[in-house]
């Protein structure tokens, strides 16, 4: 019986540093750098009319649910905020911050904010476009409890892709 007992402590001893250390090798993210998030987050279009790029930029932004706070033209910039009541049964806040509302409520989370600027400039004779999205989640007395940029791939082609469709659409004057 001790001999058994003895053999099982030994396997679980041998089995232990090599899980335990599996785990840490996983925990090991390599942070993306600068110009890996720049190319997901800037696109190019073939015009040079940056009117119908900006207008098509604050119609998407306007569909998707962001209140657009400052747009200025000349600079080519746009600066927008989409706010989520996590208390509020009707709205599916998981795609933007992948959490379920249960848990942020149980966090004491009340509002959860999306920030985007947006930035349209010439490029020869296209319009390079780059956005960022940042992620807030904020409590019952409106401080921050957590704050992270969206570095989801996937999320900015979405994004885009919707871009697209809004440009083609300003261009048909539809």
């Amino acid at each position: 019986m001790i001999k058994k007992l003895f053999a099982i402590l030994f396997i679980l001893c041998l089995a232990l540093p090599v899980s335990a250390r599996k785990k840490q090798d996983e925990a090991i993210i390599t942070p993306m750098t600068q110009l890996e998030k720049r190319q997901f987050q800037t696109r190019t279009y073939e015009t040079i009319d940056k009117p119908l790029v900006m207008k098509a930029m604050l119609n998407v932004l306007q569909d998707e649910g962001f209140i657009v706070y400052n747009a200025n033209p000349l600079l080519g910039f746009i600066y927008g905020v989409k706010d989520f009541d996590t208390s509020d049964p009707n709205i599916d806040i998981s795609k933007e911050f992948g959490l379920s509302k249960s848990r942020l409520n149980w966090n004491g989370v009340k509002v959860a904010t999306i920030e985007t600027t947006a930035n349209v400039t010439e490029y020869g004779k296209s319009m390079r476009v780059r956005v960022n999205f940042k992620r807030k989640l904020l409590n019952i007395y409106g401080n921050a409890q957590f704050i992270d940029d969206v570095n989801d791939e996937n999320y900015y082609q979405d994004f885009f892709s919707k871009v697209d469709k809004a440009i083609f659409l300003q261009k048909q004057k539809i």
